[in-house]
């Protein structure tokens, strides 16, 4: 699947919630909002735990003054690994943590990638900010990249 980019609608795709059966559909979730999703490789891989999930948890204050109403993760785990590693790093309230457990959202917007060392399908790390559905600006890392960063029209950069 070619890579999302900017001016491109999310795709029709359900992640889950803390357990299998809270199913959310991405598109029906920031429908009418401004939201910042972000993909990481994995839960508790350690530069997703300390740098990039943190950042998101850090900056959210500031990402919903500045008006973003959703601050979405995703990764491709299971609900229950997603959600208990959102809990022990203080996601709550802060971060939505969205499984993506067969990699059917990552693989639409061609963010899949395969790391046998991670068991085989998973995203790469980005960052893009949506309004209504459509991105409005992307961030990709490339595979020597260790930080990557999200700025939009107006906000300042932050690094995850």
């Amino acid at each position: 699947m070619p890579q999302i980019k900017k001016g491109d609608k999310l795709p029709n795709a359900t992640l889950y919630e803390a357990l299998p059966e809270n199913q959310t559909n991405i598109l029906e979730l920031v429908k009418n909002k401004k939201a910042v999703i972000f993909g990481v490789p994995g839960a508790y891989v350690p530069g997703c735990s300390r740098v990039h999930l943190r950042g998101f948890i850090e900056k959210s204050a500031d990402l919903r003054f500045l008006g973003f109403q959703e601050v979405i993760c995703v990764a491709v785990n299971d609900p229950f690994v997603l959600s208990a590693w959102g809990h022990a790093r203080g996601a709550d309230d802060k971060v939505r943590m969205l499984a993506d457990p067969m990699a059917t959202y990552t693989k639409a917007i061609g963010m899949d990638i395969d790391i046998p060392d991670l068991g085989g399908t998973r995203s790469r790390r980005y960052s893009m900010a949506t309004i209504d559905g459509v991105v409005k600006e992307l961030f990709v890392d490339s595979p020597n990249v260790k930080l990557m960063c999200l700025q939009t029209e107006g906000v300042p950069t932050y690094c995850t």
